[in-house]
Protein backbone atom coordinates (compact mmCIF):
# COMPACT_ATOMS: atom_id res chain seq x y z
CA UNK A 1 0.00 0.00 0.00
CA UNK A 2 1.51 3.27 -0.83
CA UNK A 3 -0.36 5.92 1.66
CA UNK A 4 0.39 9.04 -0.89
CA UNK A 5 -2.02 7.26 -4.00
CA UNK A 6 -4.30 4.59 -2.16
CA UNK A 7 -7.68 5.70 -0.38
CA UNK A 8 -7.96 5.12 3.03
CA UNK A 9 -8.45 8.58 3.83
CA UNK A 10 -12.35 9.03 5.03
CA UNK A 11 -13.91 11.80 3.75
CA UNK A 12 -17.90 13.01 3.26
CA UNK A 13 -17.81 14.21 -1.04
CA UNK A 14 -20.16 17.02 -1.78
CA UNK A 15 -23.32 14.67 -1.98
CA UNK A 16 -22.62 14.07 1.52
CA UNK A 17 -21.63 10.15 1.17
CA UNK A 18 -18.35 8.78 2.98
CA UNK A 19 -15.89 7.67 0.76
CA UNK A 20 -12.24 7.30 0.95
CA UNK A 21 -9.31 9.42 -0.40
CA UNK A 22 -5.90 9.08 -1.41
CA UNK A 23 -3.31 12.06 0.24
CA UNK A 24 -2.86 12.62 -4.01
CA UNK A 25 -6.75 13.25 -4.12
CA UNK A 26 -6.89 15.10 -0.78
CA UNK A 27 -4.74 17.93 -3.16
CA UNK A 28 -5.88 17.51 -6.27
CA UNK A 29 -9.37 17.17 -5.76
CA UNK A 30 -9.72 18.86 -1.86
CA UNK A 31 -12.60 20.99 -3.55
CA UNK A 32 -14.40 18.06 -4.13
CA UNK A 33 -14.80 16.87 -0.35
CA UNK A 34 -16.46 18.77 2.11
CA UNK A 35 -14.75 17.50 5.05
CA UNK A 36 -12.76 14.67 6.90
CA UNK A 37 -15.05 11.80 8.21
CA UNK A 38 -13.41 10.60 11.19
CA UNK A 39 -13.52 11.36 15.26
CA UNK A 40 -12.35 14.32 16.99
CA UNK A 41 -8.24 13.26 17.10
CA UNK A 42 -7.97 11.75 13.79
CA UNK A 43 -8.90 15.30 12.27
CA UNK A 44 -6.35 16.79 14.54
CA UNK A 45 -3.27 14.32 13.45
CA UNK A 46 -4.88 14.26 9.44
CA UNK A 47 -4.90 17.83 9.51
CA UNK A 48 -0.94 17.80 10.79
CA UNK A 49 -0.20 15.50 8.05
CA UNK A 50 -2.05 17.70 5.23
CA UNK A 51 -0.05 20.64 6.53
CA UNK A 52 3.15 19.16 6.83
CA UNK A 53 3.12 17.69 2.66
CA UNK A 54 1.74 21.33 1.79
CA UNK A 55 4.53 23.14 3.54
CA UNK A 56 7.07 20.75 2.17
CA UNK A 57 5.63 20.80 -1.29
CA UNK A 58 5.27 24.84 -1.19
CA UNK A 59 8.45 25.45 0.51
CA UNK A 60 6.07 27.74 2.44
CA UNK A 61 4.18 29.96 2.25
CA UNK A 62 7.05 32.35 3.17
CA UNK A 63 4.90 35.82 3.82
CA UNK A 64 1.01 36.56 3.38
CA UNK A 65 1.15 37.38 -0.46
CA UNK A 66 2.31 33.43 -1.19
CA UNK A 67 -0.33 32.49 1.19
CA UNK A 68 -3.27 33.92 -0.39
CA UNK A 69 -1.49 32.10 -3.73
CA UNK A 70 -2.00 28.49 -2.07
CA UNK A 71 -5.26 27.72 -3.45
CA UNK A 72 -3.68 28.09 -7.15
CA UNK A 73 -0.50 26.71 -6.47
CA UNK A 74 -1.00 23.78 -4.01
CA UNK A 75 -2.51 20.92 -6.04
CA UNK A 76 -0.09 20.78 -8.69
CA UNK A 77 3.19 21.32 -6.26
CA UNK A 78 1.65 18.52 -4.19
CA UNK A 79 1.02 15.97 -6.80
CA UNK A 80 4.90 17.08 -7.94
CA UNK A 81 6.00 16.29 -4.19
CA UNK A 82 3.94 13.02 -3.22
CA UNK A 83 5.23 11.68 -7.17
CA UNK A 84 9.13 12.32 -6.13
CA UNK A 85 8.33 10.75 -2.27
CA UNK A 86 6.49 8.08 -3.84
CA UNK A 87 8.96 5.70 -2.28
CA UNK A 88 9.04 7.06 0.95
CA UNK A 89 4.79 6.29 1.75
CA UNK A 90 5.00 2.84 0.51
CA UNK A 91 3.69 1.22 3.89
CA UNK A 92 5.34 -2.08 3.52
CA UNK A 93 8.96 -0.70 1.85
CA UNK A 94 11.11 -3.31 2.73
CA UNK A 95 14.32 -0.47 3.83
CA UNK A 96 12.06 2.56 4.96
CA UNK A 97 8.42 1.78 5.24
CA UNK A 98 6.75 4.87 6.02
CA UNK A 99 6.25 6.39 9.37
CA UNK A 100 7.82 3.04 10.56
CA UNK A 101 11.40 1.45 11.86
CA UNK A 102 12.39 -1.30 9.09
CA UNK A 103 15.25 -2.53 11.82
CA UNK A 104 12.85 -3.42 14.80
CA UNK A 105 13.01 -6.54 16.59
CA UNK A 106 11.34 -7.89 19.97
CA UNK A 107 14.41 -9.73 20.97
CA UNK A 108 17.53 -7.60 21.07
CA UNK A 109 19.54 -10.60 18.94
CA UNK A 110 16.81 -11.61 16.88
CA UNK A 111 14.82 -11.02 14.19
CA UNK A 112 10.60 -11.07 14.77
CA UNK A 113 8.75 -12.73 12.07
CA UNK A 114 5.73 -13.82 10.79
CA UNK A 115 5.66 -17.14 12.69
CA UNK A 116 6.65 -15.29 15.97
CA UNK A 117 3.32 -15.12 17.14
CA UNK A 118 3.86 -14.05 20.69
CA UNK A 119 6.43 -11.52 19.43
CA UNK A 120 3.57 -9.28 17.45
CA UNK A 121 0.38 -6.98 18.90
CA UNK A 122 -2.30 -6.95 17.28
CA UNK A 123 -3.29 -3.05 15.60
CA UNK A 124 -6.35 -2.51 17.69
CA UNK A 125 -3.88 -1.07 20.07
CA UNK A 126 -3.46 1.91 18.28
CA UNK A 127 -7.57 2.77 18.28
CA UNK A 128 -8.42 3.85 21.81
CA UNK A 129 -11.84 3.10 21.28
CA UNK A 130 -11.32 -0.74 21.23
CA UNK A 131 -11.02 -3.06 24.22
CA UNK A 132 -7.24 -4.50 23.93
CA UNK A 133 -5.33 -6.21 26.73
CA UNK A 134 -6.28 -4.38 29.61
CA UNK A 135 -7.80 -1.41 28.15
CA UNK A 136 -11.50 -2.36 28.23
CA UNK A 137 -13.94 -0.13 26.17
CA UNK A 138 -17.54 0.08 27.12
CA UNK A 139 -19.72 -2.99 24.83
CA UNK A 140 -16.49 -3.19 22.49
CA UNK A 141 -15.94 -7.63 23.16
CA UNK A 142 -14.37 -8.10 19.82
CA UNK A 143 -11.08 -8.14 21.26
CA UNK A 144 -11.88 -11.33 23.43
CA UNK A 145 -13.00 -13.34 20.03
CA UNK A 146 -10.16 -15.60 19.47
CA UNK A 147 -9.67 -15.05 15.42
CA UNK A 148 -8.92 -11.32 16.63
CA UNK A 149 -10.79 -7.89 14.51
CA UNK A 150 -10.65 -8.13 11.00
CA UNK A 151 -9.65 -3.99 10.85
CA UNK A 152 -9.69 -2.73 7.35
CA UNK A 153 -5.72 -1.45 6.61
CA UNK A 154 -7.47 1.87 5.43
CA UNK A 155 -8.61 1.70 9.29
CA UNK A 156 -5.09 0.92 11.04
CA UNK A 157 -3.12 3.42 8.81
CA UNK A 158 -5.74 6.65 9.83
CA UNK A 159 -4.82 4.86 13.86
CA UNK A 160 -1.21 4.98 13.40
CA UNK A 161 -1.13 8.23 12.15
CA UNK A 162 -3.40 9.48 15.39
CA UNK A 163 -1.60 6.98 17.93
CA UNK A 164 1.72 8.77 17.12
CA UNK A 165 0.26 12.08 17.43
CA UNK A 166 -1.89 11.48 21.08
CA UNK A 167 -0.11 8.00 22.24
CA UNK A 168 0.08 9.11 26.33
CA UNK A 169 2.65 7.98 28.04
CA UNK A 170 3.36 4.94 30.48
CA UNK A 171 4.58 1.36 30.59
CA UNK A 172 5.30 -0.16 27.49
CA UNK A 173 7.14 -3.05 26.38
CA UNK A 174 10.74 -3.78 25.36
CA UNK A 175 11.75 -3.80 21.56
CA UNK A 176 14.89 -3.06 19.86
CA UNK A 177 16.61 -0.88 17.05
CA UNK A 178 19.37 -2.28 15.06
CA UNK A 179 19.84 -4.15 18.79
CA UNK A 180 19.45 -0.99 20.64
CA UNK A 181 16.70 -1.08 23.27
CA UNK A 182 14.11 2.10 23.29
CA UNK A 183 13.47 3.42 25.72
CA UNK A 184 14.51 3.77 29.31
CA UNK A 185 13.66 0.69 31.84
CA UNK A 186 11.23 1.61 34.48
CA UNK A 187 13.14 -0.42 37.22
CA UNK A 188 17.11 -1.11 36.05
CA UNK A 189 17.09 -4.24 38.46
CA UNK A 190 14.56 -5.73 35.42
CA UNK A 191 16.58 -6.02 32.57
CA UNK A 192 13.52 -7.69 30.67
CA UNK A 193 10.96 -5.38 32.62
CA UNK A 194 8.45 -2.58 30.91
CA UNK A 195 10.13 0.50 29.48
CA UNK A 196 8.77 4.34 30.07
CA UNK A 197 7.07 6.10 27.37
CA UNK A 198 6.65 9.33 26.59
CA UNK A 199 3.79 12.04 25.78
CA UNK A 200 3.02 12.53 22.16
CA UNK A 201 3.47 16.41 21.21
CA UNK A 202 -0.44 16.50 21.02
CA UNK A 203 -1.41 15.11 24.00
CA UNK A 204 -0.06 17.02 27.58
CA UNK A 205 -2.50 18.87 29.66
CA UNK A 206 -5.65 17.73 27.53
CA UNK A 207 -5.32 20.49 25.51
CA UNK A 208 -7.92 21.88 23.34
CA UNK A 209 -7.17 22.12 19.18
CA UNK A 210 -8.60 24.15 17.47
CA UNK A 211 -8.71 24.38 13.38
CA UNK A 212 -10.25 26.54 10.94
CA UNK A 213 -12.96 25.29 8.76
CA UNK A 214 -13.01 26.09 5.16
CA UNK A 215 -15.98 25.16 2.74
CA UNK A 216 -14.45 22.86 1.41
CA UNK A 217 -11.48 20.05 2.66
CA UNK A 218 -8.35 22.45 0.19
CA UNK A 219 -9.98 25.18 1.87
CA UNK A 220 -9.45 24.05 5.41
CA UNK A 221 -6.08 22.70 4.19
CA UNK A 222 -5.33 26.48 3.13
CA UNK A 223 -6.75 28.25 5.77
CA UNK A 224 -4.85 25.96 8.52
CA UNK A 225 -1.46 26.76 6.70
CA UNK A 226 0.54 29.57 8.21
CA UNK A 227 3.01 31.69 6.90
CA UNK A 228 7.31 30.95 7.57
CA UNK A 229 6.49 34.73 9.14
CA UNK A 230 3.53 33.28 11.03
CA UNK A 231 6.10 29.97 12.50
CA UNK A 232 9.14 31.87 12.96
CA UNK A 233 6.96 34.90 15.17
CA UNK A 234 5.59 31.69 17.51
CA UNK A 235 8.81 29.46 17.37
CA UNK A 236 11.46 32.12 16.99
CA UNK A 237 14.72 31.06 15.45
CA UNK A 238 14.65 27.55 15.33
CA UNK A 239 14.43 26.13 11.85
CA UNK A 240 11.32 24.98 9.51
CA UNK A 241 12.33 21.86 9.56
CA UNK A 242 11.52 18.84 6.84
CA UNK A 243 8.68 15.95 7.27
CA UNK A 244 9.90 13.31 9.21
CA UNK A 245 9.89 10.71 5.77
CA UNK A 246 12.87 13.11 4.48
CA UNK A 247 15.16 12.94 7.42
CA UNK A 248 14.02 9.69 9.09
CA UNK A 249 16.58 8.80 11.66
CA UNK A 250 18.34 5.38 11.37
CA UNK A 251 19.28 4.74 14.62
CA UNK A 252 18.52 6.31 18.26
CA UNK A 253 21.96 8.17 17.93
CA UNK A 254 21.13 9.64 14.54
CA UNK A 255 21.54 13.28 16.35
CA UNK A 256 20.77 15.62 13.68
CA UNK A 257 17.77 13.88 12.27
CA UNK A 258 16.13 13.43 15.38
CA UNK A 259 16.74 17.07 16.40
CA UNK A 260 14.61 17.76 13.17
CA UNK A 261 11.95 15.51 14.25
CA UNK A 262 11.41 16.58 17.39
CA UNK A 263 12.52 20.28 17.92
CA UNK A 264 11.30 21.56 14.58
CA UNK A 265 7.89 23.29 13.17
CA UNK A 266 7.52 21.03 10.28
CA UNK A 267 9.39 17.58 12.14
CA UNK A 268 6.97 18.08 14.66
CA UNK A 269 3.66 17.70 12.57
CA UNK A 270 4.46 13.99 11.86
CA UNK A 271 5.87 12.42 14.87
CA UNK A 272 7.60 9.02 15.97
CA UNK A 273 6.21 8.95 19.40
CA UNK A 274 6.41 5.48 19.04
CA UNK A 275 8.98 3.08 17.02
CA UNK A 276 6.34 0.72 14.76
CA UNK A 277 6.77 -1.54 12.65
CA UNK A 278 3.97 -3.75 10.87
CA UNK A 279 3.29 -7.04 10.19
CA UNK A 280 3.49 -8.25 6.12
CA UNK A 281 -0.45 -9.19 7.22
CA UNK A 282 -1.46 -5.75 8.11
CA UNK A 283 -2.89 -6.94 11.75
CA UNK A 284 -0.41 -7.27 13.60
CA UNK A 285 2.66 -4.66 15.01
CA UNK A 286 5.52 -4.40 16.93
CA UNK A 287 5.92 -0.91 18.92
CA UNK A 288 7.81 0.37 21.57
CA UNK A 289 9.28 3.80 22.93
CA UNK A 290 9.83 5.97 20.05
CA UNK A 291 11.45 9.67 20.09
CA UNK A 292 11.15 12.07 22.82
CA UNK A 293 9.17 15.72 21.82
CA UNK A 294 10.01 18.24 23.92
CA UNK A 295 6.46 19.58 25.87
CA UNK A 296 5.01 23.47 26.92
CA UNK A 297 5.52 22.75 30.29
CA UNK A 298 9.52 21.92 29.21
CA UNK A 299 9.38 25.59 27.59
CA UNK A 300 9.01 24.61 23.79
CA UNK A 301 6.33 26.82 22.13
CA UNK A 302 2.62 25.33 22.16
CA UNK A 303 1.67 23.00 19.25
CA UNK A 304 0.33 25.76 16.07
CA UNK A 305 -3.25 24.36 17.03
CA UNK A 306 -3.29 24.76 20.65
CA UNK A 307 -3.94 27.65 22.80
CA UNK A 308 -1.75 29.28 26.04
CA UNK A 309 -3.32 31.14 28.42
CA UNK A 310 -1.89 33.30 31.55
CA UNK A 311 -3.55 31.88 34.24
CA UNK A 312 -2.62 33.64 38.30
CA UNK A 313 0.98 35.11 36.17
CA UNK A 314 1.95 31.60 35.06
CA UNK A 315 1.29 30.59 31.77
CA UNK A 316 -0.23 27.06 30.78
CA UNK A 317 -2.09 25.30 27.91
CA UNK A 318 -5.69 25.10 27.81
CA UNK A 319 -6.95 21.96 28.92
CA UNK A 320 -10.17 20.51 28.03
CA UNK A 321 -12.00 18.78 30.81
CA UNK A 322 -15.37 17.10 30.24
CA UNK A 323 -17.00 19.03 33.10
CA UNK A 324 -16.83 22.33 31.09
CA UNK A 325 -18.21 22.40 27.78
CA UNK A 326 -15.96 24.11 25.28
CA UNK A 327 -18.06 27.17 24.44
CA UNK A 328 -16.92 28.20 27.61
CA UNK A 329 -13.96 28.63 26.28
CA UNK A 330 -13.94 30.14 23.69
CA UNK A 331 -13.09 33.81 24.84
CA UNK A 332 -9.09 32.48 24.99
CA UNK A 333 -9.33 30.31 22.25
CA UNK A 334 -9.86 32.92 19.62
CA UNK A 335 -7.13 35.14 20.73
CA UNK A 336 -4.48 36.11 18.38
CA UNK A 337 -1.33 34.77 19.26
CA UNK A 338 0.88 37.18 20.50
CA UNK A 339 4.99 37.73 20.58
CA UNK A 340 4.56 36.33 24.62
CA UNK A 341 3.55 33.31 22.86
CA UNK A 342 0.06 33.10 24.60
CA UNK A 343 -3.18 32.73 22.29
CA UNK A 344 -4.89 30.47 20.17
CA UNK A 345 -4.11 28.34 17.09
CA UNK A 346 -1.27 29.78 14.83
CA UNK A 347 -3.67 30.20 12.12
CA UNK A 348 -5.88 32.43 13.49
CA UNK A 349 -2.93 35.46 12.27
CA UNK A 350 -3.74 35.34 8.75
CA UNK A 351 -7.64 36.02 9.52
CA UNK A 352 -8.46 39.54 9.11
CA UNK A 353 -9.57 41.76 11.64
CA UNK A 354 -13.35 42.21 11.75
CA UNK A 355 -14.03 38.78 9.57
CA UNK A 356 -16.30 35.89 10.98
CA UNK A 357 -14.77 32.11 10.56
CA UNK A 358 -15.91 28.63 11.30
CA UNK A 359 -13.90 27.08 14.72
CA UNK A 360 -13.52 22.99 14.69
CA UNK A 361 -12.56 22.90 18.24
CA UNK A 362 -11.71 19.18 19.30
CA UNK A 363 -9.76 17.82 22.20
CA UNK A 364 -8.89 14.62 23.93
CA UNK A 365 -8.73 14.36 27.86
CA UNK A 366 -6.44 11.86 29.40
CA UNK A 367 -5.93 11.13 32.92
CA UNK A 368 -2.52 9.76 33.91
CA UNK A 369 -1.85 7.14 30.59
CA UNK A 370 -5.88 6.43 30.33
CA UNK A 371 -8.06 7.84 27.47
CA UNK A 372 -11.30 9.68 29.56
CA UNK A 373 -12.91 11.22 26.37
CA UNK A 374 -12.59 12.93 22.77
CA UNK A 375 -14.70 15.88 22.14
CA UNK A 376 -15.45 17.97 19.09
CA UNK A 377 -16.86 21.39 18.26
CA UNK A 378 -17.97 23.27 15.37
CA UNK A 379 -18.59 27.26 16.10
CA UNK A 380 -19.31 30.07 13.57
CA UNK A 381 -17.18 32.55 15.65
CA UNK A 382 -18.99 36.26 15.12
CA UNK A 383 -16.72 38.84 14.04
CA UNK A 384 -16.62 40.96 16.96
CA UNK A 385 -15.77 37.65 19.22
CA UNK A 386 -12.00 37.99 18.42
CA UNK A 387 -11.88 41.73 19.32
CA UNK A 388 -10.83 42.85 23.07
CA UNK A 389 -13.95 44.05 23.79
CA UNK A 390 -15.73 41.00 22.15
CA UNK A 391 -13.74 38.73 24.05
CA UNK A 392 -14.31 40.49 27.24
CA UNK A 393 -18.32 40.48 27.04
CA UNK A 394 -18.15 36.77 26.21
CA UNK A 395 -16.02 36.14 28.89
CA UNK A 396 -18.07 38.33 30.82
CA UNK A 397 -21.26 36.45 30.27
CA UNK A 398 -20.09 33.11 30.45
CA UNK A 399 -19.57 34.30 34.05
CA UNK A 400 -22.92 34.81 34.54
CA UNK A 401 -24.22 31.40 33.26
CA UNK A 402 -22.01 30.00 35.56
CA UNK A 403 -22.98 32.38 38.74
CA UNK A 404 -26.42 31.07 38.08
CA UNK A 405 -25.52 27.93 37.80
CA UNK A 406 -24.15 27.81 41.15
CA UNK A 407 -27.30 29.71 42.30
CA UNK A 408 -29.55 26.85 41.05
CA UNK A 409 -26.98 25.14 43.20
CA UNK A 410 -27.53 26.72 46.45
CA UNK A 411 -31.26 26.94 46.03
CA UNK A 412 -31.12 23.09 45.65
CA UNK A 413 -29.11 22.69 49.06
CA UNK A 414 -31.84 24.60 51.28
CA UNK A 415 -34.25 22.27 49.74
CA UNK A 416 -32.36 19.36 50.58
CA UNK A 417 -31.55 20.61 53.91
CA UNK A 418 -35.11 21.68 54.56
CA UNK A 419 -36.54 18.30 53.27
CA UNK A 420 -33.76 16.04 54.44
CA UNK A 421 -32.96 16.58 58.18
CA UNK A 422 -30.17 14.05 58.19
CA UNK A 423 -28.64 15.68 55.03
CA UNK A 424 -25.78 18.10 56.78
CA UNK A 425 -24.59 15.82 58.65
CA UNK A 426 -24.11 13.27 55.87
CA UNK A 427 -21.99 16.44 54.23
CA UNK A 428 -19.96 16.91 57.40
CA UNK A 429 -19.29 13.12 57.76
CA UNK A 430 -18.06 12.90 53.55
CA UNK A 431 -15.25 15.09 54.98
CA UNK A 432 -13.11 15.49 51.46
CA UNK A 433 -15.59 13.83 49.68
CA UNK A 434 -18.23 16.67 50.25
CA UNK A 435 -17.53 18.16 46.61
CA UNK A 436 -18.11 15.07 45.17
CA UNK A 437 -21.61 14.62 47.02
CA UNK A 438 -22.59 18.21 46.31
CA UNK A 439 -21.74 17.13 42.71
CA UNK A 440 -24.27 13.99 42.37
CA UNK A 441 -27.32 16.44 44.53
CA UNK A 442 -26.99 19.16 41.85
CA UNK A 443 -26.22 16.40 38.67
CA UNK A 444 -29.53 16.24 37.36
CA UNK A 445 -30.59 20.66 37.41
CA UNK A 446 -26.92 21.38 36.39
CA UNK A 447 -27.37 18.67 33.31
CA UNK A 448 -30.51 20.61 32.45
CA UNK A 449 -29.28 24.08 32.77
CA UNK A 450 -26.82 23.88 30.75
CA UNK A 451 -27.94 22.15 28.04
CA UNK A 452 -30.74 24.74 27.50
CA UNK A 453 -28.02 27.34 27.29
CA UNK A 454 -26.12 26.00 25.15
CA UNK A 455 -29.02 24.98 23.04
CA UNK A 456 -29.21 28.86 23.11
CA UNK A 457 -25.88 29.87 22.33
CA UNK A 458 -26.95 31.99 19.60
CA UNK A 459 -28.39 34.42 21.57
CA UNK A 460 -24.42 34.87 23.04
CA UNK A 461 -23.09 35.15 20.16
CA UNK A 462 -25.50 37.67 18.66
CA UNK A 463 -24.86 39.50 21.61
CA UNK A 464 -21.44 39.76 21.00
CA UNK A 465 -22.11 40.38 17.16
CA UNK A 466 -23.88 43.34 18.36
CA UNK A 467 -21.63 45.03 20.77
CA UNK A 468 -20.90 48.63 19.55
CA UNK A 469 -24.80 48.98 18.04
CA UNK A 470 -28.03 50.08 18.99
CA UNK A 471 -28.77 46.42 19.29
CA UNK A 472 -26.18 45.63 22.04
CA UNK A 473 -28.70 46.01 25.46
CA UNK A 474 -31.46 44.37 23.97
CA UNK A 475 -29.50 41.74 22.42
CA UNK A 476 -27.89 41.25 25.69
CA UNK A 477 -31.13 41.70 27.95
CA UNK A 478 -32.84 38.76 25.44
CA UNK A 479 -29.55 36.59 26.69
CA UNK A 480 -29.46 36.78 30.37
CA UNK A 481 -33.53 36.66 30.78
CA UNK A 482 -33.01 33.15 28.77
CA UNK A 483 -30.20 32.05 31.50
CA UNK A 484 -32.52 33.16 34.32
CA UNK A 485 -35.28 31.39 33.06
CA UNK A 486 -33.13 27.81 32.63
CA UNK A 487 -31.69 28.64 36.20
CA UNK A 488 -35.46 28.34 36.73
CA UNK A 489 -37.04 25.31 34.97
CA UNK A 490 -33.92 23.52 36.27
CA UNK A 491 -34.34 24.36 39.74
CA UNK A 492 -38.03 22.95 39.06
CA UNK A 493 -36.77 19.91 37.18
CA UNK A 494 -34.51 19.05 40.20
CA UNK A 495 -37.22 19.91 43.19
CA UNK A 496 -40.58 18.07 43.55
CA UNK A 497 -43.52 19.68 44.94
CA UNK A 498 -45.91 16.89 45.62
CA UNK A 499 -46.18 17.52 49.71
CA UNK A 500 -46.22 20.22 52.02
CA UNK A 501 -43.18 19.71 53.35
CA UNK A 502 -41.55 19.65 49.82
CA UNK A 503 -43.33 23.10 49.31
CA UNK A 504 -42.21 24.97 51.82
CA UNK A 505 -38.71 23.49 51.29
CA UNK A 506 -39.17 24.34 47.75
CA UNK A 507 -40.04 28.04 48.51
CA UNK A 508 -37.61 28.25 50.72
CA UNK A 509 -34.52 27.56 47.74
CA UNK A 510 -36.76 29.59 45.46
CA UNK A 511 -36.20 32.17 47.45
CA UNK A 512 -32.12 31.72 47.42
CA UNK A 513 -32.68 31.70 43.86
CA UNK A 514 -34.36 34.56 43.03
CA UNK A 515 -32.86 36.63 45.25
CA UNK A 516 -29.94 39.43 44.23
CA UNK A 517 -27.37 38.83 47.55
CA UNK A 518 -24.45 37.88 46.84
CA UNK A 519 -23.35 34.42 46.46
CA UNK A 520 -22.19 32.74 50.04
CA UNK A 521 -18.25 32.99 50.73
CA UNK A 522 -17.81 29.17 50.26
CA UNK A 523 -18.25 28.21 46.75
CA UNK A 524 -14.93 26.98 45.81
CA UNK A 525 -15.51 24.28 47.81
CA UNK A 526 -18.75 23.39 46.21
CA UNK A 527 -19.71 20.46 43.71
CA UNK A 528 -17.61 19.92 40.03
CA UNK A 529 -19.64 21.02 37.15
CA UNK A 530 -21.58 19.61 34.78
CA UNK A 531 -21.63 20.88 31.34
Amino acid sequence: MNVAFDQWIPVVNSAGKRELASLINVFADGEKYVDLAVRPHERVALMRLFLCIAHAALDGPKNYDEWCEVPKRLPEAARKYLDTWKDSFELFHPTKPWLQVAGLTKKKDGCATATDADDWNPVSKFNFSFATGSNSTLFDHEGSVPSGRNIPLSETVVSMVTFQCFSVGGLIGQVFWNGVRCGELADPKKDNGPVKSSDGPCVPSSMIHALLRGDNLLGSIHLNLPTYNDIQFSYGEREIGKPIWEMMPTSLSDRLKIENATETYVGRLVPLTRVIRLNPSGDQMLMGDGLIYPSYIAGFPQEPTATAIVKQDERSLLSYRPSRAIWRELAAVVVKRGAEGTGGPLSLRAIQDGEGFDLVVAALARDKATIVDTIESVFKIPTRLSTPDGAMNYESEVKNAEKLASRVGWAIEDYRLEVDGGWEGRLKGAGPSKGQLKAKLHSIATIHYWTTVEKNLQLLFSHIDAIGTDSAIPTRDVWRKMLFAAACDAYRVACGQETSRQIKAFAKGWQKLTSTKDEPEDTNETKEEVA
